[in-house]
């Protein structure tokens, strides 16, 4: 059987192969990892969700690292 190199794969792609092999002790390991180096954009307050100019600011923000993480994966 073929060693997976799971420091390659994106964040995404570990998750969805977590998904598929739950009892890959490794992977789930590399996928903390990759979460601890690679933290997820997680940011603002419930005033922010309430402002809506402020969290449309937040949105487009978001959005825009999603896009730029896309293209860095391939």
């Amino acid at each position: 059987m073929t060693q997976l190199n799971y420091h390659s794969m994106s964040r995404a792609e570990l998750r969805a192969y977590i998904l598929e092999h739950r009892d890959d002790e490794q992977a789930f390991h590399a996928y903390m990892e990759k979460l601890k180096t690679e933290p997820v954009l997680a940011n603002g307050t419930m005033a922010d969700l309430e402002d809506s100019a402020r969290f449309s600011e937040l949105l487009e923000r978001v959005q825009k690292t999603k896009q730029e993480r896309r293209r860095s994966d391939f």
